[in-house]
């Protein structure tokens, strides 16, 4: 008879959890208790306090902008070890150390997840591990977006203080021009090239002319290249007070919100005129001759603001170069095109787009919005209440006015259909809308006061306020402008799709025919 002996299995060893820290602050922080050293000192500390957990490193990074992920040379390592299967878990005292802007963290939140690796924020009391969502830290992500926000806005008040005083004047230096200890100094190699650009256009030549010249003439530009004189440099420099000793400060200026953008200043923001900030190039009378000149010849000219009785005004932004588009009638049609564009396609390559094609995009973006309203915006919605649980109860005066603007929508919804049918006459619509829209807008200033910076309250009323919308609607076969306005806070074109901005910060992208 076979002998049978028994070999026991070997008891599996707990795999221990190979957990990681990332710490980050400004080498300026005046809060002592989230300083670098701290934060070194507690995380090294509390992991290899926990018996199931295995310490797997400290990633930080020290005085470096944290606006940007690829900026931070220890959190791109972080990211690296994670790759390679290196850690589990990874410790963060707040979502403001870990990114500073939504993408960067929702992009690195989902790629960790998708390798079994957790991220545990202390401050937020938030373990992706557990989450079912990330709507959450979409939301928190936006918070720690706002305080690098709030960096930067402190960085614009000093160059905006020394505008101000006059200790100001530029960056770098125009053509011509060399900075030498915050001073315009004239450039000798370069002087007679503004001299000749000046003199030319008052000999009657243009701008065209004169930069082809330029670069026939193999002259080098500011930037070293012989091959790059454009039209719009010559304009720029014919313009440019800094030739005859003067400087205007803040002629651009950096938006405020992420991805931060340069912009022309049209009133925006005050600018500040410094007379006899440095040695000039050109007499006065010569340049006050040239502005004259410019004025004559229309090269100054710009698209006036459009009557904001065209729906699409200041709403279609170009995805390419960030400006708007204009309306242009041509023909039987309208289009609308980028301002870059209009002024000079070297520019921008983004083309002219039909109405009707913006028209019939939101069409289709809005009825795929009402099938799937459920899905997308109820589920987004109790999201958003799951996280305002957690701080405060919904405000009833902030939910009876934005009760009040769903019912002036629906109003003017109602409004534009009867008129469409021809039950009333356009005057008593435009009538009936005007003072509609002025109650809506008045409950709006009203809702913003009330809710202050409180950034979830306002999406979930503007969420509520699309649901309320959609609630009894019919599929929409044709435009309706009052409903448009209601949903879409911006449009951004590309060439080959369009991105709908919601009010309540969703965006759907929808393909270009």
């Amino acid at each position: 008879m076979p002998q049978v002996k028994v070999i026991q299995p070997i008891a599996e060893q707990a795999k221990k959890l190979r957990v990681a820290a990332y710490a980050r602050v400004s080498s300026d922080s005046a809060d002592q208790m989230n300083s670098f050293a701290t934060q070194v000192d507690y995380y090294t500390g509390y992991i290899r306090s926990k018996e199931e957990w295995e310490f797997a490193g400290l990633y930080a990074d020290e005085a470096v902008s944290g606006t940007t992920a690829d900026k931070r040379s220890d959190f791109q390592r972080l990211l690296t070890d994670c790759r390679a299967g290196k850690i589990d878990r990874i410790l963060v005292k707040s979502i403001s150390r870990f990114a500073r802007n939504t993408i960067d963290c929702i992009q690195t939140v989902r790629e960790l997840g998708q390798l079994g690796i957790s991220v545990e924020f202390e401050k937020e009391d938030i373990d992706t591990g557990k989450m079912g969502s990330e709507m959450l830290l979409s939301i928190l992500g936006s918070a720690a977006q706002e305080e690098s926000l709030s960096i930067s806005k402190n960085l614009k008040w000093s160059y905006r203080r020394r505008m101000k005083s006059g200790d100001f004047i530029t960056c770098s230096a125009p053509i011509g021009y060399i900075l030498k200890n915050k001073t315009l100094i004239p450039n000798p190699q370069e002087v007679p090239i503004v001299e000749y650009i000046f003199n030319s256009y008052l000999a009657g030549k243009g701008i065209v002319e004169i930069a082809s010249e330029l670069t026939e003439m193999e002259i080098r530009n500011k930037d070293g290249d012989a091959k790059c004189w454009r039209s719009v440099t010559i304009l720029n420099i014919l313009k440019n007070e800094k030739y005859i000793g003067d400087a205007l400060v803040q002629k651009r200026f950096t938006t405020e919100e992420l991805p931060f953008q340069r912009k022309q200043n049209h009133g925006e923001l005050p600018q500040y005129y410094i007379k006899n900030s440095h040695q000039g190039i050109i007499p006065i009378e010569v340049f006050e001759a040239v502005q004259k000149l410019l004025k004559q010849r229309s090269f100054t000219h710009a698209p006036k603001n459009e009557i904001q009785q065209f729906p699409l005004s200041k709403v279609v932004k170009c995805g390419l170069c960030g400006s708007t588009f204009y309306r242009k009638p041509k023909n039987q049609s309208i289009k609308w095109i980028c301002y870059q564009h209009l002024k000079g396609k070297e520019l921008c390559p983004t083309k002219a787009i039909s109405q009707d094609e913006i028209y019939q995009a939101f069409l289709r973006v809005y009825n795929k919005l009402l099938d799937n309203r459920d899905f997308v915006l109820k589920t987004m919605l109790n999201q958003l209440l799951e996280l305002q649980a957690k701080t405060a109860f919904a405000r009833p005066d902030i939910i009876a006015a934005n009760e009040k603007i769903s019912e002036l929508v629906k109003q003017n919804h109602s409004l534009t259909r009867l008129q469409t049918k021809g039950c009333i006459d356009s005057a008593i619509f435009i009538e009936r809308s005007n003072r509609n829209n002025q109650k809506i807008e008045e409950l709006r200033r009203e809702l913003r006061q009330l809710q202050g910076p409180d950034q979830t309250s306002s999406l979930i009323d503007s969420t509520k306020l699309l649901l309320d919308l959609l609630e009894e609607a019919q599929p929409m076969l044709e435009f309706e402008p009052s409903v448009f306005k209601s949903m879409i806070k911006q449009i951004t074109a590309y060439p080959d799709k369009f991105c709908f901005h919601l009010i309540n910060g969703l965006v759907l992208d929808e393909g270009r025919c």
